[in-house]
């Protein structure tokens, strides 16, 4: 088993890699919602995060082997931001739309930006195989945790933001290379896991903006991971979480993370498990 962490852009990296070699990708991109990613600016119009979007996905496809799943952790919606650089790029933004924030009298809102559904569009042209998507839900069953407070008012209320969603597709194919083809329960002993809503607690980490825990990559390795050989890769490392799963489940890594900052302390983690697993350092 090995574990390769480098640091850099994504894309860049992704070119230096042969086509096929990756089984599964597992990522969760930034969202254009201006949180803190160090040496990244999470905050473009629209239709250039849309394009960068769309690279980032060409290279994941084009490095992935036939039958290799694609899973993308993404909101299924974001909410309007009125701070945002280019506020006025989101989605259904209304010009002439008369309010009021921090006690002044505005002009111009917006409502969502439908993130989720737009990478799901890109996916699905870029390869048609597309899985059936996952709900992962913030919390236990019955508990499910939103960070979001703002409720609107009776004539206007909020969705409170409580799950995310796992985008899978394919590529070329539905069945991936190392399985039986065997069905039931002693093949596929998933029970939890090939239902569509995962309720998972979030990791609450102070090291990333946003992580998520570490039991979704390791459930996904689960799922679509049976070679020997494979290779689990991860564009968008953060703070390594994808690389520890691959340790703790035995499979081979290799990740990106452009923030020199992120990428040492997913170096510090992943040594220290090596240390606990008594495997040789990468």
């Amino acid at each position: 088993m090995t574990v390769q962490l480098y640091l850099g852009d994504c894309i860049q990296f992704m070119r230096t890699l042969s086509d096929g070699g990756i089984d599964l990708s597992i990522f969760s991109p930034p969202y254009n919602c201006r949180k803190a990613y160090g040496t990244f600016v999470d905050e473009m119009p629209w239709s250039d995060y849309y394009d960068w979007i769309k690279q980032v996905l060409e290279e994941v496809y084009r490095v992935t082997v036939l039958g290799g799943v694609v899973a993308v952790n993404v909101p299924g919606v974001v909410r309007w931001q009125a701070q945002h650089k280019y506020s006025n790029t989101w989605q259904g933004f209304d010009p002439e739309y008369k309010t009021h924030r921090d006690g002044k009298k505005v002009v111009g809102k917006g409502r969502i930006e439908p993130l989720g559904f737009r990478l799901f569009e890109i996916m699905q042209a870029l390869d048609p195989h597309m899985r059936e998507p996952i709900m992962w839900v913030k919390g236990s069953e019955g508990n499910a945790i939103s960070s979001d407070y703002r409720m609107g008012c009776d004539s206007d209320p909020y969705m409170r933001p409580a799950h995310e969603w796992i985008l899978l597709g394919s590529k070329g194919r539905w069945f991936h290379r190392g399985g039986t083809g065997r069905r039931g329960r002693e093949a596929v002993p998933f029970i939890d896991y090939t239902k569509d809503v995962w309720f998972m607690t979030p990791d609450r980490s102070n090291h990333h903006p946003a992580p998520f825990p570490i039991e979704l990559p390791l459930r996904l390795i689960r799922l679509f991971v049976h070679a020997k050989d494979a290779v689990v890769f991860d564009p968008f490392a953060g703070k390594g979480t994808t690389a520890l799963a691959c340790l703790e489940a035995g499979v081979n890594f290799v990740g990106c993370e452009i923030d020199p900052i992120f990428h040492a302390y997913a170096e510090r983690s992943i040594r220290e498990a090596q240390m606990q697993l008594a495997l040789p350092e990468f």
